[in-house]
């Protein structure tokens, strides 16, 4: 079977909404408006072929009209633009289309990722534009007038259409909503608002895409086409559901997050809620626990040998020589490194060129520390470091007067191992930045928290019940903190309640659908290549369905690059509840399509984005990740 096959068995039937305006479905729905043969598109998958256009009547695409730039809706649009077809795109996203190359080409948009927009569904290459649309323009086309109404949320600059045919109103909504009162995912909410940056902004165009909601609601549309799902009428539209849908979510989210902690104003509407979880105590840390500088702290033994947590700046090198000049410590004799985030991780190349110093991590963290091509997360550093001691879950070791443990802890990303430290008898923990006072830091979709029982900050909870550490410690925070039996119960409640109201909010059978941004990814994201290659690309899947689901994979590849269809694997079974990685010490690991590339010998350096068409369950998901291969 070949992945195109696939891809065309995916779709549904074609659906004519009013005279002459019709929808394709794929990935996304297209909006087809024809008049004596010649067509006007609304998006383009890259499922709409001359073929299917010809069979309502198409003879030439004259128009496309974008409701954003992400090409899982308009990667069908190169070649009829190719062919003479005028491309109108949001006003503010033109450059997304016209100069794509320099948002790949930019170092920014790679590491340090401190930033969710535009995010990584960019077009793979630039496409001429013949004019742009905002709020108040109006399209007239062979008799058809289209209104352009401003609908951001998913993206800054999306716009829909209001188009008026056959004495009936149609618009093209783009991905404010999928359904009545339900939206399509959260991931692509990221958005920073309050004063925080989008890092910290999970659900934080919410706002914005409510009130996009409702000026759709009253802009006098007769039928609704989204993006994804099926068109619904004005009285189906369900306004008030998706705003207490939201409502009820936000609340669920602030009652429990830490940043309370660190942006107490953020929440500044709900701080009265009956809902808002009291603070846990705070403690002052034991003479034993340090500060270094940043995010490092240092374990301190009688002998005089230092344990450094965490080396993310060059200050931390600093204290510590000033520490050895004053000899207040012997040695700095190993360095746990808690996650792979930039802040944790940027001075370890010198900790370990300069000090000797050994590292030491979970085998959750230790991959993206040796190999940070092969993955694109929020926050990573560029930097390889070399691991000297890689511990498994539950792992024990004795250092000094101490007993530490190495305990996987998914609190703020699915890649952090927390240290339990034993020793003058208490436990200490620390959680690298999994927790505050307030409650969770669970703010970043791209981290890969995941909700259900056993996974993510449930897990932690847990964790935290069965060591019952005396100090929890987020080294972002100057104070241990501990919570109560009553406050983990209650945490917990919470994150149970969180799961039902995002699958009502959502389309899909499992909440961490709609908020794992990573579910499916390439591995390596990014790797170097010379003319002639032939190199493999996995896409993995993590499964977050209480079913084995069946996955379908194609590359797209540039002009004179092939894939071997005997040695790669196109479909695959994906067991039920995988673990979010693909690791053989994994109870449920993922699994992966190994797709095997050659590129031509003529190939010129340049770098080059590869992206798959995923099909789920028989439903196809448009081009919806990438990798990236630079060839030199």
């Amino acid at each position: 079977m070949s992945a195109c096959w696939v891809i065309v068995m995916a779709l549904a039937a074609d659906e004519t909404i009013a005279t002459g305006v019709h929808v394709l479905d794929g990935a996304v729905n297209t909006g087809v408006i024809v008049r004596d043969g010649h067509a006007l598109l609304i998006d383009c998958c890259d499922t709409v072929t001359p073929e299917r256009l010809a069979a309502i009547g198409v003879q030439e695409v004259e128009s496309i009209l974008c409701t954003q730039f992400r090409r899982t809706h308009n990667a069908g649009m190169y070649p009829f633009v190719a062919q003479g077809a005028k491309l109108t795109v949001p006003k503010t996203e033109r450059a997304l289309f016209e100069s794509a190359e320099a948002h790949w080409n930019d170092w920014s948009n790679r590491w340090h990722l401190y930033h969710a927009r535009p995010g990584p569904l960019v077009p793979i290459r630039s496409v001429a534009v013949s004019r742009t649309a905002g709020e108040g323009d109006s399209i007239e086309w062979r008799g058809v007038t289209i209104r352009v109404l401003d609908t951001p949320g998913v993206t800054d600059g999306s716009v829909s259409y209001l188009v008026e045919s056959g004495g009936r109103a149609v618009c093209f909504c783009g991905d404010v909503v999928c359904a009545p009162g339900k939206v399509w995912d959260l991931h692509s909410l990221q958005k920073g608002f309050g004063g925080v940056r989008d890092y910290h902004g999970f659900l934080g165009a919410h706002g914005m895409l409510l009130e996009s909601a409702r000026k759709l609601a009253a802009c006098g549309a007769d039928t609704f086409v989204p993006s994804h799902g099926k068109p619904f009428t004005r009285s189906e539209f369900a306004l008030d559901l998706l705003e207490k849908r939201f409502d009820a979510l936000r609340r669920n989210y602030a009652a429990i997050s830490a940043l309370n902690f660190y942006f107490p104003s953020l929440f500044e509407s709900l701080k009265d809620d009956p809902l808002r979880m009291k603070p846990a105590e705070t403690l002052e840390l034991p003479p034993w626990v340090r500060r270094v500088a940043f995010t490092s702290y240092a374990v301190l033994s009688d002998s005089g040998a230092a344990l450094l947590v965490d080396c993310g700046h060059d200050s931390i090198l600093a204290a510590l020589g000033e520490w050895k000049k004053e000899d207040k410590i012997s040695a700095v004799e190993a360095c746990w490194v808690t996650h792979y985030h930039d802040d944790h991780v940027d001075a370890l190349q010198r900790l370990v060129n300069e000090l000797k110093c050994p590292i030491v991590t979970s085998a959750r963290t230790a991959p993206i520390l040796e190999h940070p091509l092969r993955y694109c997360l929020p926050c990573i550093a560029p930097c390889p470091v070399p691991i000297a001691r890689v511990t498994r879950h539950g792992e024990s070791w004795n250092w000094h007067e101490f007993k530490l443990m190495s305990l996987d802890f998914p609190g703020q990303t699915l890649y952090d191992g927390a240290l339990l430290v034993e020793g003058h008898g208490v436990k200490f923990l620390f959680v690298g930045d999994s927790g505050a006072p307030t409650g969770l830091d669970d703010y970043t979709a791209g981290n890969r928290v995941f909700l259900g029982k056993g996974r993510g900050s449930r897990r932690c909870i847990e964790i935290l019940r069965a060591v019952n550490p005396g100090y929890i410690l987020n080294e972002h925070q100057g104070k241990a903190f501990k919570f109560t039996d009553g406050q983990l119960d209650y945490m917990e409640k919470r994150l149970v309640e969180r799961e039902r109201l995002i699958t009502d909010l959502t389309p899909w059978d499992n909440a961490n659908f709609a908020t794992d941004e990573h579910w499916v990814r390439a591995y390596p994201y990014e790797q170097e290549i010379a003319p002639g290659a032939t190199f493999a690309i996995d896409v993995q899947f993590t499964n977050h369905g209480d079913t084995e689901s069946q996955a379908q994979v194609e590359p797209v590849l540039p002009k004179d690059w092939t894939f071997d269809r005997q040695r790669s694997m196109f479909t695959l079974q994906v067991p039920a509840k995988t673990d979010g990685i693909v690791a053989p010490d994994v109870p449920h690991s993922d699994a992966y399509a190994r797709i095997w590339i050659t590129a031509p010998p003529s190939a010129k350096p340049a770098r080059i984005i590869i992206p798959f068409r995923i099909t789920w369950q028989g439903r196809y998901l448009g081009q919806f990740r990438h990798a990236w291969v630079d060839v030199r």
